[in-house]
């Protein structure tokens, strides 16, 4: 299948494959769809967020306890009383909250708009919105602020190949 640049989620072109190669295909582009520990550990990337791995982690354990109150308030409120069913049962959200951190992260570093950063996660874009009108406010609370970047990204591809580029210590430039 070869994704059409215009709305690549529609737009696109099936190629016919030969029974043998059906098994071995790969799709070619990376960084889309859900993101596994790969795909989360490239968008982790110091130069994308800001901050190490391990102050991104600590700022996820910092915020997992208010946002999972935040989250079971909101259900609470939603339901109109107290759970019938026992925890985890019912709808699984789309994003961890280390995921929803990174998200917001990466939208607050202004490196792409929030259509591009829902790509990144395999969402819509109003995953996205609610993740950061959850988090934006937890990280003011805590007294972090997310500096903007310089990079900006247009595609899946663009970051990816930011990621990718040579040398970390070489000053990258995005379209």
């Amino acid at each position: 299948m070869h994704r059409h640049r215009f709305h690549g989620d529609w737009n696109y072109t099936l190629r016919p494959q030969h029974r043998d190669a059906v098994g071995a295909a790969e799709d070619p582009r990376p960084a889309e769809g859900l993101p596994s520990q790969s795909r989360a550990g490239g968008l982790r990337n110091p130069e994308l967020t800001s901050m190490t791995e391990p102050m991104l982690d600590a700022l996820v354990d910092q915020l997992s306890q208010e946002l999972d109150e935040l989250r079971e308030h909101g259900r609470s409120r939603q339901r109109g009383g107290d759970r019938i069913r026992a925890r985890g049962a019912g709808a699984k959200d789309k994003l961890t909250i280390a995921d929803r951190v990174l998200a917001t992260v990466l939208y607050l570093r202004k490196l792409g708009t929030r259509d591009l950063i829902a790509q990144l996660f395999g969402v819509n874009g109003s995953t996205i919105t609610r993740a950061v009108q959850q988090v934006k406010p937890l990280l003011t609370k805590h007294g972090h602020t997310i500096p903007p970047s310089t990079a900006r990204f247009r595609t899946p591809a663009d970051v990816t190949a930011f990621i990718t580029s040579s040398s970390p210590t070489e000053i990258k430039s995005a379209c």
